[in-house]
């Protein structure tokens, strides 16, 4: 007879459990986010004393600065890792302000040096690894973190191709010390080199990885470059699922990985959400859903998250998590140096 109420109890009691969870987990982010936000201010108010500077610059180094020489307590570390979450949202309310015919034009010109930018990356990769002696798996890895999508596409090939867990970190290292180089030196050659802000942004977006340092370094050149470097990175980044499936059965094919049976679920399943986001406003403002009093609420939260972003950029710059061996740092350097100049070419022939 006690049995149906010992039920009822623990069914009663379940929801409140969640949500205690739930808030729990969300108290835990607070001095994490705090930390950002403070970082991300300092960012600002050093830019402003500082004609023609950009606060991204400012809010990464102090963030950089501060993970380096002070060792973070780990009540803040839920809390700094959610900048990629803050990324994603940046990007998703992004598309509030972008009419759906400008998409259409950036990604239907960028979606074809993006493909010649992913070939070059991939083969120059490979061709680099084998005369390194570098294993395929990691050479594939650098290909692929090159050419699409910095560490969430090394992630996403790692277990695709069987890649040992030592080939992957060897990969993000090499990818997270050149995404600190062309932070610095991207808006540099951008200014000596006279480019406007469309060709900034299509080279930005087309050859540095990591979807945050491309909108970082876009931001740190000017608004309006980050606006097309995010685009054309959304159209490198939408390309990461074919991409892996193609070495996932190439490696199959070879017997290095267990054959693909539904090949759209795997499709899906490293498809990066947050641009079907991106796509939705951007459609919804073409329609005309959104007043500009409501545009400009949604592109100032988008700035707000890119803040704490850009905070949570310059801590995860670690020295102690970009350690790699010199083969792969020759490597990755050469593929990094390769594309670079290259997509630099491209855009300067397609847009002189």
């Amino acid at each position: 007879m006690n049995q149906p109420s010992e039920q009822l109890t623990t069914s009663s009691w379940s929801l409140p459990d969640v949500a205690f969870t739930t808030l729990g987990k969300g108290l835990k982010m607070i001095p994490g986010i705090g930390l950002l936000l403070a970082i991300g201010l300092l960012g600002k108010m050093a830019a402003a004393r500082v004609p023609h500077m950009e606060y991204v610059i400012f809010a990464i180094a102090f963030g950089a600065l501060i993970s380096n020489t002070v060792p973070i307590p780990r009540i803040f570390v839920p809390g700094i890792r959610t900048y990629e979450f803050w990324l994603k949202v940046g990007i998703v309310l992004m598309g509030a302000k972008f009419a759906m015919s400008n998409v259409i034009n950036i990604g239907a010109t960028g979606i074809i040096l993006v493909i010649a930018e992913i070939a070059l990356a991939i083969t120059v990769a490979r061709l680099l690894s084998r005369m390194a002696g570098l294993s395929e798996e990691l050479g594939s890895l650098i290909g692929v973190g090159v050419g699409i999508c910095g560490v969430s596409a090394i992630i996403g090939a790692t277990g695709a191709i069987n890649a040992s867990e030592e080939d992957a970190s060897y990969a993000i290292a090499t990818i997270l010390i050149f995404g600190a180089i062309m932070l610095a030196v991207y808006p540099f050659i951008g200014r000596l080199a006279g480019m406007s802000n469309e060709m900034f942004g299509f080279w930005t977006g087309l050859s540095i990885d990591n979807t945050a340092e491309a909108v970082a370094t876009g931001m740190a050149f000017s608004e309006q470059a980050a606006e097309v470097a995010t685009v054309v990175k959304l159209s490198r980044n939408a390309l990461m699922g074919f991409v892996i499936l193609l070495f996932a059965l190439l490696h199959a094919n070879r017997g290095i990985t267990k054959r693909i049976d539904n090949k759209w679920s795997f499709l899906w399943a490293r498809f990066p959400k947050f641009v079907l986001g991106f796509l939705l406003l951007s459609s919804l403002n073409t329609l005309g859903f959104f007043t500009s009093a409501q545009t400009k609420i949604l592109v100032n939260i988008s700035n707000w998250a890119f803040l704490l972003t850009f905070a949570g950029v310059g801590l995860s710059l670690q020295r102690s998590r970009m350690k790699a061996g010199i083969k792969p740092f020759i490597v990755g350097f050469g593929v990094e140096t390769v594309v670079s100049v290259v997509t630099f070419a491209m855009v300067y022939v397609l847009f002189a």
